[in-house]
């Protein structure tokens, strides 16, 4: 599991293919000009301060390295020529000696001259290289970023209700904000950050070797255990920052849980409860991001100190070569300990990038577990796109529950016919509105199936279905937009002639006229500028401007007071003419008009008939009415 979500992780930057191989080319020159300054100690301590005061060179620079280095540089440019890769390799390979061989046989001044330059030009191409790597290196990672949220987003908006009704809407929002952020960097570490750490990590030991293969080998004995030590501490790195990202998740939730009902904490004076809930809340992230900062600061130190114990052996054995004169010049003795040192930069750099790949693998596994659901909802890949409802639609014995132990609606069999309203009313949790989500396809049956003139709706475009419905909920949802942008809703063709036609049919068009900037007046997050009568009105308007031959209102004017379940209640009758309808209602006052009422208890049709046919039958309807009125 752990390498395929590495796997797919890493294919996110294939698009970004060629950028990415620009920033491993600039890390890599990064790397080999980090190593090519360091052993440029060498010719400073052997060549220029250590140079032999009784018989100086005389020879300049030019002329020195016209008899040691520019041989051997054509020597390496033919070798590439012929493509003899045995030639190639030990050609570099003796480049270094014949530059420092150059350097050694001019004189003292020219040689200085020679590393300063040299040294000047190398650290120019080493930050040069850094700018250029993370020029392309930004451009990949936020094009990951962008193209991981908006696939997670595209699929979030194909899932079905049901998932949403078992999701936390803050864990949803972590996952697309925190968590990609986090994958984000996995990719960056991986094809990068590690690449340059290890690159680094070689130039030094190629360096070291170069001057003292008896010494590297006491050097790599550090290694050995600090990888372990790595593989150990990544292990739990991942656990960790799986259940800290979970924590965040579940702050995250609670903080929309909070602004979305902040009436209610301030109608009962509960700041101060929130308060201490999310207190504890936020501790308990708290702990978790603690254990995990301080679990990813002691890779660090732990390497460095097992480098530090080699470091004193190497002091140790390398000393004494050179106090003892036993082939080891002072030079080369301070480059292999700064080489040999440097090691362990890049060997922590290599402990706090794979502490942070676990964690983005952590991410990626709670990221790819939501692209990787299933729709519950799918269309087949020949669904048929309907005609404007022409018959009828038919429940053909149908059964669903959102627990399949606990059905919901049992055996529903239904037909309404075009131009019929139709309303359904009952006690709460009867199966109301499940029965008007199946049209639409927000659900599909357990059992049974509905016809949509006759063809099973699981055969149709989803697309295609919907657009022949309107809805209009008891739970209006408006956006932080202009009143024109929320009526004509992701239609850029629709003109204000016609949002102003449709303002008018649903009765808003009275309190547009009179806000501060009319059409264009923002509403604010949920339309909370509006009353719930004029939220209600506006969706009545978007419904009117799509036109559809099928309209659902689920208990549409139940939140109102009495004029405004008016007002609405009339847009609602100049809306459903000709129309196929379906109206759900607590307020039986609102459903006189339709031409056939269904009573639903526990899943079942129990009644049926006209308003008047069941006052007259003395049933449940009749009891519920007597109730109200």
């Amino acid at each position: 599991m752990k390498n395929n979500i590495y796997i797919r992780i890493l294919a996110m930057a294939k698009p970004y293919k060629w950028r990415v191989v620009l920033a491993l080319f600039f890390a890599l020159i990064f790397a080999a000009s980090s190593g090519a300054t360091l052993a440029m100690l060498l010719p400073i301590f052997d060549d220029v301060l250590g140079a032999n005061s009784d018989t100086p060179s005389t020879l300049g620079l030019k002329q020195a390295m016209s008899q040691t280095f520019i041989p051997q540089f054509e020597s390496f440019t033919s070798s590439i020529t012929t493509g003899d890769s045995s030639s190639i390799i030990e050609n570099a390979k003796a480049l270094p000696d014949a530059f420092l061989d150059g350097i050694h046989e001019s004189s003292p001044s020219q040689a200085l001259l020679a590393v300063i330059i040299t040294l000047i030009s190398l650290i120019f191409i080493k930050n040069i290289a850094f700018f250029f790597q993370t020029f392309f290196i930004a451009s990949v990672e936020e094009g990951m970023l962008r193209d991981l949220r908006v696939k997670v987003y595209s699929h979030l908006l194909k899932l079905d209700l049901g998932y949403f009704a078992r999701s936390r809407s803050g864990e949803l929002t972590t996952r697309i904000t925190a968590d990609v952020v986090r994958i984000k960097r996995t990719v960056t570490n991986s094809l990068i950050t590690l690449v340059r750490q290890f690159f680094l990590l070689g130039v030094y030991f190629f360096i070291t070797f170069w001057v003292s293969w008896k010494l590297t080998l006491v050097t790599l004995a550090v290694l050995p255990p600090s990888m372990a030590l790595i593989l150990l501490l990544g292990k739990s790195l991942r656990k960790k920052s799986h259940r800290a990202q979970e924590k965040m998740a579940d702050f995250a939730s609670f903080l929309t849980e909070t602004i979305t009902g902040v009436r209610v904490v301030k109608a009962f004076a509960m700041e101060s409860f929130e308060e201490k809930r999310f207190l504890k809340s936020v501790n308990a992230h708290r702990k978790y991001e603690i254990s995990l900062r301080r679990m990813k600061a002691l890779s660090g130190p732990m390497t460095e100190f097992l480098g530090a114990a080699a470091a004193g052996v190497i002091l140790w054995y390398g000393g004494n070569a050179v106090i003892e004169g036993t082939g080891m010049s002072p030079g080369k003795f301070m480059v292999f300990l700064a080489a040999a040192l440097s090691m362990m930069d890049p060997a922590k750099g290599i402990s706090k990038t794979y502490a942070s790949i676990q964690a983005g693998l952590a991410a990626g596994e709670r990221v790819f577990s939501v692209i990787d659901t299933a729709p519950a909802i799918v269309e087949y890949s020949s669904a048929i796109i309907p005609e404007k409802l022409s018959r009828s639609l038919r429940f053909e014995n149908v059964s669903y529950g959102y627990n399949p132990k606990k059905p919901v609606l049992k055996n529903i069999n239904l037909e309404i016919s075009i131009g019929e309203i139709v309303a359904l009313v009952g006690p709460s949790g009867g199966g109301k509105s499940t029965l008007a989500d199946m049209i639409p396809r927000f659900y599909d049956p357990d059992d049974g199936r509905i016809l949509f003139d006759g063809i099973d709706l699981r055969k149709l475009s989803i697309t295609g279905l919907r657009s022949q419905l309107g809805v209009v909920t008891q739970e209006t949802v408006l956006f932080n937009d202009t009143v024109f942008n929320n009526i004509a809703y992701g239609d850029p063709s629709i003109s204000m002639e016609q949002v102003v036609k449709a303002a008018e049919v649903a009765n808003a068009l009275e309190f547009i006229e009179i806000m501060p900037d009319g059409f264009e007046t923002i509403i604010g997050e949920r339309g909370v500028t509006l009353s719930g009568g004029q939220r209600q009105r506006l969706a009545i308007a978007r419904a009117v401007l799509k036109n559809p031959p099928i309209l659902i209102f689920d208990e549409a004017t139940s939140a109102l007071d009495t004029k405004s379940e008016k007002l609405v209640q009339q847009a609602i009758d100049g809306l459903v003419k000709g129309r196929t309808s379906l109206v759900i209602a607590h307020r039986l006052s609102t459903i006189k008009k339709a031409t056939r009422v269904l009573y639903l208890e526990d899943g079942r049709i129990l009644e049926e008939g006209t308003h008047q046919d069941l006052l007259a039958l003395k049933g449940k309807y009749y009891s519920l009415w007597k109730m109200q009125f």
